[in-house]
């Protein structure tokens, strides 16, 4: 049984509920019983990841461990995050909780590795930037690649479409409102694309 620890945020856990129903089905699977066992803790209360990291909230990891545990103790045999941000205590985690994680940066490490990219664009939290995790996990599995980061009000832009993707205004018509969340993300690929000149953009935030 997979366990998820989810709410970070919430609209980006359901849609990993979705994208798992639909790869299974879209496999093969025509029954209930084809589909992993799941549970998934929606983990609302906990504090910010990215605001810890820049040394402006209080401390999460306690949070994560408690809530592993008792996903343990109900039978989950592999947990997996949402959170981009939260994968910089990943290791931490795993040890304290007894359980391994899926590691998304890993796998998204082994996918640039397998596109060939050298020159990789990174749209992510605050936080996330500021502790450098992506670079620390690809220099295990995919040395001799260059970060590039947006600059700074860009930067805010990533942030704002971060709080705009939780937010009702993601529902609004993306073609007439400018801050949808899909035209700031859209607005920071482009700067990246044509003022970077990176190969490929990691998009290490919260998505819908």
């Amino acid at each position: 049984m997979i366990g998820i620890i989810g709410g970070n945020g919430v609209a980006a856990t359901n849609r990993l509920c979705q994208l798992i129903e639909e790869r299974c089905t879209r496999k093969g699977a025509f029954r209930d019983g084809h589909h992993p066992e799941m549970l998934i803790w929606q983990a609302t209360k906990v504090p910010s990841r990215s605001m810890y990291l820049e040394g402006k909230g209080p401390n999460w990891i306690e949070d994560y461990v408690e809530i592993g545990r008792k996903m343990k103790e109900c039978g989950c045999t592999k947990l997996c995050m949402c959170c981009n941000t939260a994968h910089y205590a990943i290791e931490e985690l795993s040890e304290k909780i007894g359980l391994p994680f899926f590691n998304l940066l890993d796998l998204v490490a082994l996918k640039v590795k397998e596109i060939r990219c050298t020159k990789i664009g990174m749209m992510c939290s605050d936080g996330l930037r500021k502790v450098g995790i992506y670079e620390e996990r690809f220099a295990r599995l995919v040395p001799n690649v260059t970060f590039v980061y947006p600059d700074r009000e860009y930067q805010d832009i990533v942030t704002k479409g971060i709080c705009n993707a939780k937010h009702k205004i993601r529902f609004t018509d993306s073609s007439v409102e400018p801050l949808h969340p899909n035209n700031l993300f859209t607005s920071v690929c482009s700067h990246l694309i044509n003022d970077k000149n990176v190969d490929c953009i990691v998009g290490g935030m919260h998505r819908y």
